[in-house]
C-alpha cells in the first residue's frame, strides 16, 4: 500500500543529521502518498498507513517523518535528528562540572624580619 522507495531515496540524499527543513521534505513525501492511498481507500489512513505509524507521536512537528526516521534508525541506518543531537549535547553539558563556579582566595601572611 505505501510507497517505501520514495522516502527512502530522499533520506539517502539528505545529510546524516536531519534538520527541520529535511524533516519537512520527508513529511511532504509521506503525506502525498498517504493522501493518494487514503483517497483510494475512501478513509483517512493516518495511524494505519505504514509500519512506522505504530511509533508515531502526533504531538511532534512532522510526526510521520520523525517516526519514519526512528524506524530507519532501528533498522540500522546511520541517520540522526538534529533535535535529538542538540538535546544530547545540552544534557552532556549540564552533567559537566562547572569550572570556576566558586573561587577561593587564600591569604598568605609574610613574616617580618
Amino acid at each position: 500500500m505505501w510507497n517505501e522507495n520514495t522516502p527512502l531515496e530522499l533520506l539517502k540524499e539528505l545529510p546524516a543529521v536531519l534538520n527541520e527543513a529535511n524533516l519537512a521534505r520527508i513529511q511532504q513525501v509521506i503525506d502525498y502518498d498517504k493522501f493518494i492511498n487514503s483517497a483510494e481507500c475512501g478513509y483517512d489512513l493516518c495511524g494505519s498507513y505504514a509500519p512506522f505509524c505504530n511509533g508515531c507521536d502526533k504531538s511532534r512537528q512532522h510526526p510521520c517523518a520523525v517516526s519514519y526516521v526512528k524506524m530507519k534508525q532501528a533498522e540500522g541506518m546511520d541517520v540522526k535528528l538534529q533535535s535529538d543531537v542538540e538535546e544530547a549535547l545540552s544534557a552532556a553539558k549540564e552533567k559537566q562540572p562547572r569550572e570556576n563556579s566558586k573561587r577561593i582566595r587564600i591569604a598568605v601572611a609574610k613574616r617580618r624580619d
